[in-house]
């Protein structure tokens, strides 16, 4: 039971923090194409949100799989 629970948490967390990290990378195109000229490292961490979302991602993923192996067979 505090196996399901744990990869239950994890799961949530990583979509929590994805949510989180599609948004900001969305803030910062936005904030990118508002500013042609002076937008400084907006595109950079753009692309650094959207590569950890994805990682995320990954992780809930990897723990929603790891807890369908851990239920027991009916």
């Amino acid at each position: 039971m505090r196996t399901s629970a744990l990869f239950g948490a994890v799961i949530a967390l990583a979509a929590v923090c994805a949510l989180a990290l599609v948004g900001v990378a969305v803030h910062e195109i936005n904030y990118a194409s508002s500013h042609p000229h002076q937008y400084g490292p907006a595109k950079v961490i753009a692309w650094g949100a959207s590569a950890s979302a994805l990682l995320g991602v990954a992780v809930g993923l990897l723990a929603a799989a790891m807890l369908h192996q851990t239920k027991p067979s009916r």
